[in-house]
């Protein structure tokens, strides 16, 4: 399921951490709406089976702040399991026309929610492009430390292997592993962007790209998200 919500906000300026801030609405539209899901959304750092992008207009930096030319913005939300979907949408129609506090001084309010058509998958090769940056992350578990990669480096591809691999294979089972191996990005019209995120300034990458895996690796990670942290606003990706 893909969502297309439409936003108001109270001023044109936002934080620079604006993805958290999604968060914070779709948990307050859990809260609201389906309060015992909200620990199995959200609790503890197990991958979220679902991912999300905020187009806003003409953003320009402002040190710790965003300024856009217009109160906007749009959400889009997307999610491969039909009943997380169905949560996610009843939660932001329970917010619908509320003012959700979005930074210092600033609400957002959701004016309406649309259910976006899906385009199927054929072939083994999809053209996509990114709505939300894909984060590749190299994470030490001794002094947990991160180390993000872009498009632009060697360990960019298997380290994205690597985030994919757990809970691909916690769908699919053994065959995951090796089709995941067989699995290759190509850039096609790719940049490297630094994204600030839950206090952390993360390397990651936005553009064009062909994605050649199987049919149905295809599927979930357009649905899902591709690479890690798609529960924080990265990963979303769509046919170009």
């Amino acid at each position: 399921m893909r969502l297309k919500v439409n936003c108001d906000f109270d001023s044109k300026i936002i934080p620079k951490d604006f993805q958290s801030k999604v968060v914070s609405l779709f948990k307050a539209g859990i809260t609201k709406s389906s309060p015992e899901r909200y620990e199995d959304l959200f609790g503890g750092n197990k991958h979220k089976q679902y991912t999300f992008s905020a187009y806003l207009p003409k953003p320009r930096n402002k040190g710790t702040e965003i300024q856009l030319d217009e109160a906007n913005c749009i959400i889009n939300f997307s999610t491969g399991d039909a009943e997380t979907g169905i949560i996610f949408y009843n939660a932001l129609i329970s917010l619908k026309g509320s003012k959700v506090l979005f930074g210092t001084g600033n609400h957002i309010t959701v004016k309406n929610i649309q259910i976006v058509p899906e385009k199927k998958i054929i072939g083994n090769r999809t053209v996509l492009r990114t709505l939300s940056p894909i984060a590749s992350r190299d994470h030490n578990r001794e002094n947990f430390k991160n180390w993000f990669y872009s498009f632009e480096d060697e360990e960019f591809e298997p380290t994205l292997k690597r985030n994919m691999l757990p809970y691909l294979m916690d769908a699919f089972g053994e065959q995951a592993r090796y089709d995941l191996e067989k699995l290759k990005i190509t850039p096609i019209s790719m940049k490297k962007v630094v994204v600030y995120c839950h206090e952390i300034h993360i390397e990651s990458s936005v553009g064009i790209f062909e994605l050649e895996a199987e049919a149905y690796l295809q599927k979930y990670l357009v649905d899902n998200g591709l690479g890690t942290m798609t529960g924080s606003g990265f990963g979303m990706v769509e046919q170009f």
